[in-house]
């Protein structure tokens, strides 16, 4: 039977193609001493290592999301902390005025805390407004002076028919002062008028699924009733003219201011605790998920682990029967019926 020359030259290039697959598995075999082809090579029990891996891929992807969700709790309670700190300050400086008479320094302080707090809220991580709820894509508060400001004044003008600039304000009765305070004033600071004029927060607390069937919250919201207190409180003493009123009603604002910033307090350390409860269960999800992750990355190992010394050993050897097909086509090649009668 007669063979072609080009049919010689075919069957090593054909030998070529497959020892370079081979090859090319063989290599990722020894770089990472895991089958290159796990499901034509397990039989089987492919379907277990696919289901091993997905596991293992699923804590990992859990993980990530509960150190984005720790990164938000953390810059949570950085802000809890000062405005709890900016809340004692307050107090301690509203005590002050109560037994000394002096409220000279007073209104600044106050409006500088309320500018603090409202930054605060404002906090971010990782893109997300932490104070934002479910909403953490809006910035919670909007300025004093956005339009806030503009209600106080108004509520004041309602309720005793002058601004608080007035020097008539020293007339108002301590009896009529405490009426607004406790009404229209308190109104300012919540429902529709505190999500007309101070927060697009969302008042659902954000809460994240921290491990397999585990959820928790995770955040407070700008909503909460402890800043909107402490909100009222400073915005009382900052901008109801309190320099101008008579010490009767003075006492009546600084005792509503005090009674506010007190009951705000035990709300935000309650937040403070219940944030590091969340961080506490997250930590010891992720420390459960790494054993159980460790767990399966060694059984994922056992399935499709190679042995790195066969891996290395079949490697040289495709290397080679490589280049001995290269070296026979090379000579294939040169065969000619010339050549042939040459004498």
């Amino acid at each position: 039977m007669a063979i072609s020359t080009s049919t010689l030259y075919s069957i090593p290039r054909y030998a070529v193609a497959d020892l370079q697959a081979k090859i090319t598995k063989a290599e990722t075999e020894v770089s990472t001493n895991q089958l290159a082809d796990p499901v034509g090579s397990l039989g089987g029990q492919v379907g277990l290592y696919e289901a091993l891996e997905q596991q293992s891929a699923s804590l990992d992807n859990i993980q990530s999301s509960n150190s984005i969700i720790q990164s938000r709790l953390s810059t949570s309670q950085n802000a809890l902390t000062q405005i709890a700190s900016d809340a004692q300050t307050f107090v301690n400086a509203v005590l002050t005025a109560q037994s000394s008479g002096d409220v000279s320094t007073l209104p600044a302080q106050a409006q500088s805390l309320l500018a603090s707090l409202t930054s605060l809220l404002n906090s971010t991580a990782g893109g997300a407004y932490v104070f934002g709820g479910v909403n953490s894509t809006v910035k919670p508060m909007a300025d004093y002076a956005q339009s806030a400001q503009g209600a106080t004044a108004a509520a004041f003008s309602a309720a005793f028919s002058m601004p608080q600039s007035s020097p008539q304000v020293n007339t108002i009765p301590a009896a009529a002062m405490q009426t607004f305070l406790t009404g229209a004033f308190a109104g300012l600071f919540q429902g529709a008028s505190w999500s007309n004029n101070w927060s697009q927060a969302s008042s659902t607390r954000t809460s994240a699924l921290i491990s397999q069937g585990q959820v928790v919250e995770t955040s407070v919201t700008a909503n909460e009733s402890a800043f909107q207190q402490l909100a009222s409180a400073y915005t009382s003493i900052a901008d109801l003219g309190l320099g101008n009123l008579n010490e009767s009603a003075r006492q009546a604002v600084l005792s509503n201011a005090l009674s506010q910033a007190s009951a705000a307090q035990q709300g935000i350390t309650g937040f403070e605790t219940a944030l590091g409860l969340s961080q506490s269960q997250i930590t010891t999800a992720n420390d459960r998920m790494q054993t159980q992750a460790s767990l399966i990355d060694k059984w994922v190992t056992q399935l499709g682990g190679v042995d790195s010394y066969e891996a290395a050993s079949r490697l040289t050897n495709l290397t080679n029967q490589l280049e001995t097909a290269y070296s026979l086509t090379n000579r294939i090649s040169k065969l000619s019926l010339v050549n042939y009668l040459t004498p």
